[in-house]
This record gives structure tokens, C-alpha cells and sequence, in this order.
């Protein structure tokens, strides 16, 4: 057999062109023909041997290929759900195929134009393919980054090093740029990834660690910059739920009674490790919620963000939220951000995959992307200055970006005089030579605020500029449409479809969109600062277990995150005091074991609320049976405002004995030191 070597093939460079902080690109690519692409037949080999390479600068280029025969049908996949395979590493690829005609079809993420060619395949002869793409919109020269961290990585091979070198593959062909990797890590440890990570990683793609957890019925969280766990990870799995609710075939409702909650809780949990490590933490697929089939029965299965309204009250423990997964266009986590939004809180947009790996995987690396701004720098750390100040975006496909004045950026915040300002909006459809944009829309504090209907004139690229006003809070961001976008436009604006989805009265129908949305642009009329952490007022009784009588000389220590804060004396078992609505309660009375207690579980009132929405009784106490499908939840069933209210004034009679969560403190406070 013969080997197919490729020819010397000179590229004309195609030159960008730029103005102020906002590139524009040249459109017209009539000259992007087929001879840009060298195809050569050579005996030997029946199939074909290709290397893609960037028409610019002539230099390799990692790429999804899918090969059709003349019937339309892709020939090999490495995805169930993605036509093509990934190419090497330097964009060479090799493919037997029986003699006939075939369609080559070529990607590389979304920011180069794809190609099509066609080839004949002749018996005992190899066509030798040399590819061309061109750059589209060159996000990394522009500074943007993309990466996830919310990609599993589990693996019952220790030290998996062919998972990691396909990961890399995968991403580079995909052009993501960085992972942070969940659980279980490809096989490694807390104290063996660094190594290994690092032979994955160099200036083209990053692989780090990250987890998901704490994962509890209250909600979930994954990180980035997370260094380790320190041995915490299955202590702060909700194993109880697991367990005895969603692995049961008896049992479809639970409460906290009789079915405990032996863990610290999430808000705490986060707080202290994020602190700890100077990690990020992200609110993964907040309104996630399904009917699990066991068996006969089927159950109410929760991963909504339960904690949300305390979290917030804490002052916000998180550091982004989740916007974009499972659906591009998925309204209720976008409803829910827009309200988070209103009520002060700067709130970063994320995307994520919730997976990725593995042929059968339903959201492929690369399916949504989050983009940071890091000037181009491709490191955990620039990735973190970029979310604390508010610059990502994310997209399925289409790009758009969106400055005021061409001075301020996304994430800034803008004062708000009345003065005349223009928000810049330039957006581009995906690199799919097919694709094209459908709408731009602009919201303002969640409400659509202005759209351009683009649908007729197909284009791949707009730019427009939108005067504003402003002399009140606000916030705007730019949503871009590609070519799969809804049929009405007056299905654009987010809440009132929430409105109607909830009403049982939208007709609007289903359907896969592709998005771009921007974090937010912020106005304030005095420079805008978030809210402080809830200050709750709290009339304590503390009583012995066994007779329920006050018990004297007690004291309370007070911590918030980890750190003593105050000291209160009960004399008589009893006091009145304030503290910020997160802090925990370190109770000691002599001959009485100390108990810690936090209002989020330990407070019944709001233990209540937790429980309604965690186990899925919102649903008939609100008439949304039947009328709201997995993964809708309505703000109203946060209970945010009732949160705040049961926790302005608290009247709480404690005992002084131990519950399930008095060890698990003990275990963090043991834990925490071993942080670096």
C-alpha cells in the first residue's frame, strides 16, 4: 500500500480589518472557492487522507470532519448526536472508503467558516485532501476565551490517560480552549491531577480541576480555580437522598423527617470553600427538575438551586449562574437570572454541558460555550478576573458583541445621568456556512426592549446602535438568533412567555434555538454596589432537651464563614440580638455538648420552604400540575420574598441536643485547615 504525501501548497492570507474596540469582518467570501481546497488522487489506498489547515496563516488546524456518501449518510461519528469524527492534533485525518462520491464537509468550533467539497474515491486510489479554513471571527486575537466547568470525567480506569488525550482531541478540533474537569477526574486524585493535567495542557488548550459539589436536594454547584476537595467530596454528596429517595422503587414523596439531611449546608459549604481557595462558584441548571421512573413508580427528582433565596440573602455565595443548558434558549433560567438581576445582585451569564465525554453524551464539548474576556490569556486566573467583572458571554452558535459609547463594556457599570449614550451591538452568525441571523434583541431589567427581525435578509452580520437613556438601576443585555430561532417574534420576550407557560395558555411550541446572550451592561445613578448581606433579628430561647426549660448561663458564638464574628450571654437562656441571616450558631451550656444551628435547615419556618420546593409539593400548591413540564420553574416557587419576610423576625426555641448535622460541622471544621 502506498502512502499519500502531501504537496508544498502556498495560501493567499486574507486580511482583517478593525475599528475602535469592535472588529468587523469581511463578509464577502465569493473568492472562498473550492480550488482554496487540494484534492489529488494517488493509487494505493481506496479513501481519503486530509489535513485541514487555517487559510490564514497556513499553519495546521484541528477539525470535525463528516464525510457523506452520495445518499446524504455521514460514514463514521464520533458522537451519537454530531455528524463527524475529530481530526488529529496537527488536522490530519484518514478515512477507508469504498469507490463512489462523496461530500467532505469541515469545522473547526464556530469562529472559521466550515467547507463542502466533493470528492470521487476510485478503487486502489487515494485522494489526498488538503483543507482550507477561513477565519470568521477570531474571538481569541479579540481576547475571548471558552471553557466549562461543569464536564464529568468518570472513568473506572485510575490514571486514565487515553481519556485525557482525547478530551484534548475532542476540545481542540471543537476549539475550546479550557475544562475544568469533574468528578472522578479521569481517574486521578486530589493529589495526583496537577501532573497529569499538565501534560494535557499548553497555550492552545487547558485541562484543570473542578468538582460538582456540594450536591445536595437543595441545589448544586461546580467550580473553577477549585485546587481540591481535601477529602470533603462524599461528604458533601447528598448519599440519604440518593439512597433511600432516587434509587428507591417504593418510596415518591419524602420530607426532612423521615428522610434526613446529615449534611452542612450548600450556602455555608460554598461559602467557606470558596474563601478558602479563592474559588468560583457557578449555580449549575437551576430550575433542573424531572420524573424518575423506579421500577412501577415514577417520582418527583429535583436539581433546582432550593437555596437560591438564602444564598442570595447571604449576600450571594455565588459567583455566576447558569443561563444556558440542557437548552440553548432556555427561558426559565434566563427568567429566573433576570429577576436575581433586578433585585441588585451582578450576576454573570454561564453556559454548560453537564457532561460532554462520551459517544453517547447528549451535549458534545462545544454544543454551549461560555467566552471570557481575558485579553487572550488562557489561565484559570484571568478566566476568575474576567467573571468577578461580569465579562462572558454565551452562545450555541451565533456571536455578538455589545459596548456603550465604545468605553464600556459588558459587566460594567454605567452612570446613570440621563445622559444620551449608544449601546454598539455587532453580532455574527456561527461559522456553519449555512447558518445565518434570524433576530437581535435587546432586554432591559427582563423586559424586551427593542428587536430587529432579520430573518428575510439572511445575513450573516449585523451592526446597529441603540441610543439609551438612563436615570434610574438598570441592566441590558443583547440577545443574537441564528438561522434555528422561533417562528413569532413576539415569542422574544422571555417573561411574558413564562407568564403564559405558567397560565397554561402559551401556544408558542417547541423547538431547538440557537443563541448568543451577553452578561449585562449595568447603570446606576450613583455607582452601583450589590446588596449587603440580610440582617435577621432573632429572639433565641435556648431550653434543656430533656424538661424544655430555659437553660441559664448558655452563650451563642456567632460565625459567618468560618470566622467568629460575636459573642452573645444568655444568663436566663434567653436573648435578643441581629446577625447576618447566614451566620451559624455555636450554642454551649455547661454539661451540654456544644450544637451548632444556621437558620436555612434548623429554623423550621424556613426548613419548610426548602422542603416545598426541594421535594416538588410547589407544584400542586401553586395549580402548576400539568401545566409545567421538567426543567420550568417559575420565580414565584423561589419563594424569595416570603424568605425574607419569615427571616426579618425569628422566634426560635432551640434544645440543646444534638441533630444529623452536628458531626458533618465538626468534619468541615477538621477539613478546612488542609486548604492551600
Amino acid at each position: 500500500m502506498k502512502i499519500c504525501r502531501f504537496p508544498f501548497i502556498f495560501i493567499i492570507m486574507v486580511a482583517l480589518s478593525s475599528i475602535g474596540q469592535i472588529q468587523t469582518f469581511s463578509r464577502d467570501h465569493s473568492h472562498y472557492t473550492r480550488r482554496q481546497t487540494v484534492l489529488r488522487s494517488i493509487p494505493g489506498f481506496s479513501g481519503i487522507r486530509g489535513q485541514i489547515i487555517d487559510a490564514e496563516t497556513g499553519e495546521p488546524l484541528p477539525g470535525r470532519v463528516a464525510v457523506r456518501d452520495s445518499a446524504g449518510t455521514v460514514l463514521k461519528s464520533h458522537y451519537q448526536n454530531l455528524p463527524g469524527f475529530f481530526t488529529e492534533e496537527d488536522g490530519s485525518f484518514l478515512i477507508p472508503l469504498k469507490p463512489g462520491r462523496f461530500t467532505i464537509e469541515t469545522f473547526h468550533g464556530i469562529d472559521y467558516l466550515s467547507r463542502l467539497d466533493t470528492v470521487t474515491v476510485k478503487a486502489d486510489s487515494c485522494v489526498e485532501a488538503r483543507i482550507s479554513l477561513q477565519p470568521w471571527v477570531p474571538l481569541r486575537k479579540l481576547g475571548w476565551v471558552n471553557g466549562d466547568g461543569h464536564a464529568h470525567l468518570y472513568t473506572d480506569t485510575p490514571n486514565n490517560e487515553a481519556m485525557l488525550a482525547e478530551v484534548r482531541q475532542i476540545c481542540l478540533s471543537q476549539g475550546v480552549d479550557f475544562l475544568c474537569a469533574n468528578q472522578g477526574w479521569a481517574g486521578y486524585t486530589d493529589s495526583t491531577w496537577r501532573e497529569a493535567y499538565g501534560r494535557r495542557s499548553d497555550g492552545k488548550f487547558l485541562l484543570s480541576y473542578g468538582a460538582e459539589m456540594p450536591k445536595y436536594r437543595t441545589g448544586h454547584t461546580w467550580w473553577l480555580g477549585l485546587r481540591s476537595t481535601c477529602g470533603y467530596f462524599n461528604d458533601a454528596m447528598d448519599t440519604t437522598y440518593e439512597s433511600r429517595y432516587y434509587q428507591s422503587h417504593t418510596k415518591t414523596e419524602w420530607t426532612f423527617s423521615d428522610l434526613p439531611f446529615p449534611n452542612v449546608p450548600d450556602v455555608e459549604l460554598i461559602a467557606r470553600f470558596r474563601k478558602a481557595q479563592d474559588a468560583l462558584a457557578v449555580i449549575p441548571h437551576p430550575c433542573s427538575w424531572w420524573m424518575q421512573e423506579r421500577g412501577s413508580i415514577s417520582k418527583y427528582t429535583s436539581n433546582v438551586a432550593v437555596s437560591l433565596a438564602f444564598g442570595l440573602l447571604a449576600g450571594n455565595v455565588w459567583d455566576g449562574l447558569v443561563v444556558m443548558g440542557y437548552d440553548a434558549d432556555h427561558y426559565f433560567y434566563q427568567n429566573l437570572w433576570f429577576h436575581v438581576l433586578n433585585l441588585g445582585y451582578r450576576v454573570p451569564a454561564f453556559a454548560e454541558l453537564d457532561g460532554g465525554y462520551g459517544p453517547e453524551n447528549r451535549f458534545p464539548y462545544g454544543t454551549f460555550r461560555t467566552y471570557f474576556h481575558t485579553d487572550g490569556r488562557l489561565d484559570l486566573e484571568s478566566v476568575k478576573e474576567a467573571v468577578r467583572q461580569g465579562r462572558t458571554f454565551v452562545t450555541s452558535g451565533p456571536v455578538v458583541f455589545a459596548n456603550l459609547d465604545e468605553r464600556y463594556q459588558i459587566g460594567d457599570t454605567v452612570p446613570a445621568g440621563g445622559e444620551r449614550r449608544v449601546l454598539n451591538i455587532d453580532a455574527y452568525a456561527s461559522g456553519d456556512r449555512s447558518d445565518f441571523l434570524s433576530y437581535i434583541a435587546v432586554l432591559r431589567n427582563g423586559k424586551l426592549f427593542r428587536t430587529w427581525d432579520l430573518r428575510k435578509e439572511k445575513s450573516r452580520h449585523f451592526q446597529n446602535g441603540l441610543i439609551l437613556q438612563e436615570k434610574k438601576n438598570a441592566w441590558v443585555v443583547v440577545k443574537a438568533y441564528g438561522r434555528s430561532a422561533w417562528a413569532d417574534p413576539s415569542n422574544l420576550d422571555v417573561s411574558e412567555v413564562c407568564e403564559k407557560i405558567q397560565k397554561g395558555s402559551f401556544k408558542g411550541g417547541e423547538g431547538e434555538r440557537d443563541v448568543c446572550i451577553t452578561s449585562p451592561i449595568y447603570f446606576s445613578p450613583s455607582g452601583k454596589k450589590e446588596p449587603v448581606p440580610f440582617k435577621s433579628v432573632v429572639s433565641l430561647t435556648v431550653v434543656s432537651p430533656s424538661e424544655g426549660k430555659p437553660l441559664s448561663n448558655s452563650t451563642v458564638r456567632l460565625f459567618v464563614e468560618g470566622e467568629e464574628v460575636r459573642k452573645i450571654s444568655l444568663p436566663a437562656g434567653r436573648a435578643e440580638f441581629d446577625m447576618p441571616v447566614h451566620a451559624v450558631l455555636l450554642i454551649e451550656a455547661k454539661g451540654y455538648p456544644p450544637i451548632r444551628r444556621s437558620l436555612f435547615l434548623d429554623y423550621p419556618p424556613n426548613c419548610k420552604l426548602i422542603e416545598t420546593l426541594s421535594s416538588g409539593r410547589w407544584l400542586s400548591q401553586n395549580h402548576w400540575n400539568g401545566i409545567l413540564h421538567p426543567g420550568q420553574v417559575p420565580w414565584k416557587a423561589f419563594n424569595f420574598n416570603e424568605t425574607k419576610r419569615i427571616l426579618s423576625h425569628v422566634h426560635w426555641t432551640i434544645p440543646l441536643k444534638a441533630n444529623e448535622r452536628d458531626g458533618a460541622w465538626v468534619r468541615l471544621d477538621q477539613v478546612i485547615p488542609c486548604f492551600y
